[in-house]
C-alpha cells in the first residue's frame, strides 16, 4: 500500500512541477468549451433578402420592408455578388429567386423566409380573387333585379293597353352583358436560380473547403513539430549551432527540406479530395494547390515555432488542442458573424480561416485570382511572421563564444 500511495505522490509532484500540463487539463476544456457554447448557442442569423421590380407589383405586402430590402436590379446583383446578400426575389410574374448559392444552410434559411412569404402571396392571391367573384355576383344580382321591374312594367302595359304595347316595351329592355368569367386563383411558383452551387450542393461540398485546410494544416503542424522537435532533442540542432552556419539559414533550410514533402503531402490530399471524393470544384485545380501550399507553409512555420517551447511529443500535441481546435470552429465551418466581436477577431487571427475563405472562393464560387489574392497575401504574411520569430527564437537560445 506504501508503493502505491509514494507511486500517487510521485505523479501528482510530476504533474503540479509540469505547469503546461497542468494548464492544458484545465484551461483548454474551459477554453474549448467555451468556443462551443459560443457556436452552438449564437442565434442563427436572419437571411440578407432583397426584393426588385416591384414598384407595380400587387404582391409588395407579402414581402415586409424590414425583411426585404428594396433593390434595383443591378444593386440586387452586385450585393449577391459580394456576398452581402443570401437571395434577391423578383416580383415579375412568374415570381423568380435568385439565391447565392455557395452555403445550403444559408439557402436553407433564406428559402424558408421567402416560402413564408409566398404564402402570403397566395393569400394575397385568393383574396383578389374573392373581391372579383364578389363583384360578378353583385352586377348579376342588379341584372335580375332590372329584369324583373321590366317584366313587371310589360305586365301592367299589356294588362292596361292593348297587346300591342307588349312590343314597345320588349324594345325599351336595357340588354346585360355577358356575365364575367371568374379567373382561377392564379397559382404562384417559384422559378429558384443559384449565383453559385445549385440544388444539388450538399453539406460535404460546403464544408469541403473548410476540410482541405484543416487536414493540411493539422498533419503538417504534428509532422513538422514532432520533426524539428527531434532535431533539438537529438542535439541535432545544438550542433548546428555550434557551426558557422547563420540563423535564418537553419530556419529556411528546415523550411525547404520539410517543404518538398508538405507539397507532395498537400498534392496528394487535395487531388484526393477533387478526384476521388467528387467534393465540388469548379474553380482552378492550381489555384486551389497554390493556397493549400501557402497555408502548408504557414503551418509548418507555426509547428517549428511552437517545438521550441516543447520538451518531448507529448508537450507538442499539448498544444494541439489550444492551436488546431479553436480554428477548426472559427474556420468558417460555422458561421460567426452573430458571435461577440472579440470571438471574430480571434477567427480573423487564425490562417485556416483565409483559407477557408479562400477555397471556398475558388471551389464553389469559381473565382479566380481576384477571388483569393487578398487571402493568400495573409496566408503569406503568417508565415513571414512565424519565421522571423522563429529566427529570434534560434539566436535566443543559440550558445555565445566566449
Amino acid at each position: 500500500m506504501s508503493n502505491l500511495f509514494a507511486m500517487a505522490r510521485r505523479i501528482i509532484r510530476q504533474i503540479l512541477r509540469d505547469k503546461r500540463t497542468l494548464a492544458l487539463l484545465i484551461v483548454a476544456p474551459l477554453l474549448i468549451l467555451t468556443l462551443v457554447w459560443y457556436i452552438f448557442g449564437a442565434k442563427t442569423s436572419e437571411p440578407h433578402l432583397a426584393v426588385i421590380n416591384y414598384e407595380n407589383s400587387d404582391l409588395l405586402p407579402a414581402f415586409k420592408a424590414a425583411d426585404y430590402q428594396r433593390m434595383s436590379p443591378l444593386e440586387a446583383h452586385q450585393a449577391l455578388s459580394d456576398k452581402t446578400l443570401d437571395a434577391y426575389v423578383d416580383l415579375k410574374n412568374p415570381v423568380k429567386v435568385h439565391l447565392e448559392g455557395s452555403d445550403p444552410s444559408r439557402n436553407g434559411l433564406a428559402m424558408n423566409k421567402i416560402q413564408k412569404s409566398m404564402q402570403k402571396v397566395q393569400q394575397i392571391s385568393i383574396a383578389k380573387v374573392q373581391t372579383q367573384l364578389k363583384n360578378v355576383i353583385q352586377n348579376q344580382q342588379s341584372a335580375i333585379q332590372s329584369q324583373q321591374k321590366t317584366m313587371k312594367q310589360m305586365m301592367i302595359a299589356i294588362q292596361r293597353y292593348a297587346p300591342s304595347a307588349l312590343a314597345t316595351i320588349q324594345q325599351q329592355v336595357p340588354k346585360h352583358g355577358q356575365p364575367t368569367k371568374m379567373q382561377a386563383p392564379e397559382k404562384v411558383s417559384l422559378d429558384v436560380s443559384y449565383l453559385h452551387g445549385n440544388s444539388n450542393l450538399n453539406t460535404f461540398d460546403a464544408f469541403g473547403p473548410a476540410m482541405v485546410g484543416i487536414f493540411v494544416f493539422l498533419f503538417i503542424f504534428m509532422i513538422g513539430g514532432v520533426s524539428f522537435l527531434r532535431e533539438r532533442t537529438t542535439g541535432t540542432l545544438d550542433r548546428l549551432m555550434a557551426s558557422p552556419i547563420k540563423n535564418y539559414q537553419i530556419i529556411w533550410g528546415y523550411m525547404i527540406g520539410f517543404g518538398l514533402f508538405v507539397i507532395v503531402q498537400s498534392f496528394i490530399l487535395t487531388c484526393y479530395l477533387v478526384y476521388v471524393l467528387k467534393i465540388y470544384d469548379i474553380g482552378s485545380l492550381v489555384d486551389v494547390l497554390i493556397i493549400v501550399f501557402i497555408l502548408s507553409f504557414s503551418a509548418l512555420s507555426l509547428s517549428i515555432l511552437l517545438s521550441t517551447a516543447a520538451k518531448n511529443e507529448l508537450q507538442m500535441f499539448q498544444f494541439i488542442p489550444l492551436v488546431i481546435v479553436p480554428q477548426v470552429f472559427l474556420s468558417g465551418l460555422f458561421p460567426i458573424d452573430t458571435l461577440p466581436r472579440w470571438v471574430q477577431v480571434i477567427g480573423n487571427l487564425m490562417p485556416i480561416h483565409y483559407s477557408t475563405e479562400a477555397l471556398r472562393n475558388i471551389m464553389i464560387r469559381g473565382t479566380g485570382f481576384a477571388g483569393w489574392w487578398l487571402d493568400g497575401l495573409a496566408l503569406i504574411a503568417f508565415s513571414l511572421v512565424f519565421i522571423v520569430i522563429n529566427i529570434f527564437a534560434i539566436r535566443a537560445s543559440r550558445p555565445v563564444a566566449s
